[in-house]
């Protein structure tokens, strides 16, 4: 019974998927925020320090709606690249040679390691730039509240974004949400620049 119900329920999923994505202008990645539930890649695993950011934070915001859980989102990446020392100082860029000492010591695999540690290289970049960004402004005076900065959030949203688009296929989750993310993702890169 199981076999019948199940392509279609992933047929529904998708139709979901599809029709909640939102258009592609110059903010399109800004309207994928759900990508930090898509763990679409088994590239690595979640960090320990992760999984105690998430608990300690959701023990402090409380979420209903989904600009809160933004909000939690952050400040639990925030936690996260703390706990590493991959955050600097000055919380607006990534200590990039704790990054990469942590994948020599953490990855077996040489291309994983390349493949992380030049997504980590972009998404500091990338989130740099995006904090003058009216949006950005608008959410960094939400995190204040919780002593969060939007910095870490973006990169980590910025980095699984990379690992979705990068992903070897062999570690590809290939769900209906994982493709349909995926195809999104790859229309908004592909989108005229401004």
């Amino acid at each position: 019974m199981l076999s019948v119900w199940w392509p279609l329920w992933n047929v529904v999923l998708w139709f979901q998927v599809v029709r909640m994505m939102p258009q592609l202008d110059e903010f399109c990645e800004h309207h994928s925020t759900n990508t930090m539930h898509d763990f679409c890649c088994d590239l690595h695993d979640e960090s320990p320090q992760f999984s105690d950011c998430q608990t300690d934070w959701h023990d402090k915001i409380h979420y209903t709606t989904d600009e809160d859980e933004l909000l939690y989102l952050y400040c639990t990446a925030e936690c996260t690249y703390n706990s590493t020392d991959f955050l600097a100082a000055n919380r607006q860029s990534l200590n990039l040679n704790h990054v990469r000492e942590h994948l020599e010591n953490d990855l077996a695999n040489a291309a994983d390691e390349a493949l992380l540690y030049e997504a980590y290289v972009k998404c500091d970049k990338h989130a740099l730039g995006q904090l003058e960004h009216k949006d950005m402004q608008l959410l960094a005076k939400r995190l204040t509240t919780y002593g969060c900065h939007p910095f870490p959030g973006l990169v980590m949203e910025c980095m699984v974004r990379e690992m979705i688009l990068k992903c070897p296929a062999e570690r590809f989750h290939k769900t209906a949400q994982c493709r349909v993310v995926r195809q999104y993702l790859q229309k908004c890169e592909q989108r005229p620049k401004k």
